[in-house]
């Protein structure tokens, strides 16, 4: 097999796992010892690694910087990691229609400072983005609260290339804005951690930078929050973030981000009409400074994404927070528009009991496991798949894999 892709490739391609596992060492037990680690250099060269491995009956798993490979439920099957990270030219910044095409190796972070040059920016804020790659993001659909006013990564994708299981570079969508043609490829891609297709190159909407940026918060009671939250969800306010925290202490609290212009700001509208929200729900407000949570890939971390509805982000973290102090486990994490991540530490049985106990108190959403140390993967379903969602998935890739 290395023979084989040297020649196709080149020598400086191609590389045994230990290179991978030295700089991440939380990595090593979800990299096979057999498999090859390959970067091609252009995305045609990818498509012919994919249609050679097609031919030879080899297993490709499409990874970017490796930021969230232990997101995987379980050790991959795969005998080659196909690298996207030489992938990274910007192809096309068209500022006046607000559109941004380019590579998906390209780190998100360099992407987001180009796009400052000129003003604008995309409204995403996913979990490592400091390290990880745009198509890294997209594959796992790494959302943060920014969806509360933006939408997620399905709704700011405009277009994309992609390598079929066949080896063949095919398109989804186009360069506009408003683009209808076809079937929606696109959404199926975002998300289905490269198991439907291997991303090459996309086209993202992009936004003006904030002229303004102000962060409140609100405290209080777990009433009072759950008042003050519905208040505000049914006023004409329009937060790009609304936050539900569970701090490390147990402490709940409601976290408010706007963007707006700075004359808004200067009248002080905003803080009046919080003020009152506050005053009616018996809750304190305070003007903060931008924070959020962390999470740096460690090997002890374990990480959940968590989704419920609307109505039950509250009693969601309070479940939580009362699991983890029965369990003797720490915990803290942060749910937006039904959406939420948590990092939990502990023994390891532990966090196994509280993660199935916590799946059994949420009917209605779900509870993955993204990272966490294999050993504990083993003893779970780390994705939470229910109803026919499973069944729908394969059958959908046995379809584009024909």
């Amino acid at each position: 097999m290395k023979q084989t892709l040297t020649a196709l490739l080149g020598e400086a391609a191609v590389h045994s796992l230990a290179e991978l596992g030295d700089r991440a060492p939380h990595l090593r037990p979800y990299l096979p010892e057999r498999a090859l680690l390959v970067t091609p250099p252009t995305p045609a060269e990818g498509a012919a690694v994919v249609a050679c491995a097609q031919r030879e009956g080899w297993r490709v798993l499409p990874i970017g910087a490796g930021t969230k490979l232990n997101w995987l439920g379980n050790t991959p099957k795969a005998d080659i990691f196909l690298r996207t990270t030489a992938w990274h030219k910007l192809i096309d910044h068209a500022a006046a229609d607000m559109t941004v095409t380019t590579q998906v190796g390209i780190p998100f972070q360099q992407l987001q400072q180009h796009l400052a040059a000129a003003g604008q920016w995309i409204a995403a804020d996913p979990l490592f983005r400091e390290t990880a790659t745009l198509g890294g993001c997209l594959a796992t659909q790494s959302n943060g609260t920014l969806r509360q006013r933006y939408g997620s990564w399905r709704d700011q994708l405009l277009g994309v290339k992609f390598i079929r299981s066949d080896g063949q570079i095919v398109k989804a969508g186009g360069r506009v804005v408003k683009n209808v043609a076809g079937y929606d490829l696109m959404k199926l891609l975002i998300g289905s951690y490269g198991t439907l297709g291997i991303l090459t190159e996309v086209t993202l909407r992009v936004y003006p930078l904030p002229d303004a940026v102000q962060i409140w918060q609100l405290q209080g009671e777990t009433t009072a929050l759950g008042g003050g939250l519905a208040a505000i969800l049914s006023s004409s306010l329009a937060p790009a973030r609304c936050v539900l925290r569970l701090e490390p202490t147990g402490r709940l609290l409601l976290e408010l981000e706007f963007h707006t212009l700075r004359e808004v700001l200067a009248l002080g509208m905003l803080g009046d009409r919080l003020s009152e929200i506050a005053r009616t729900h018996n809750l304190r407000l305070e003007s903060q400074s931008p924070s959020g949570i962390v999470l740096n890939p460690t090997p002890e971390q374990v990480i959940l994404k968590i989704g419920v509805p609307l109505k039950e982000m509250l009693p969601t973290l309070n479940q939580l927070h009362r699991l983890a102090t029965e369990l003797t486990c720490g915990c803290r994490g942060e749910m937006s528009a039904g959406v939420g991540y948590v990092y939990l530490q502990g023994k390891e049985e532990h966090l196994r009991q509280l993660i199935l106990r916590l799946r059994q108190r949420i009917p209605q959403g779900y509870v993955t496991v993204l990272g966490a140390p294999l050993s504990l993967k083993q003893q779970l379903d780390a994705w939470d798949y229910r109803g026919n969602a499973f069944k729908l998935m394969r059958l959908l890739k046995q379809q584009l894999d024909a």
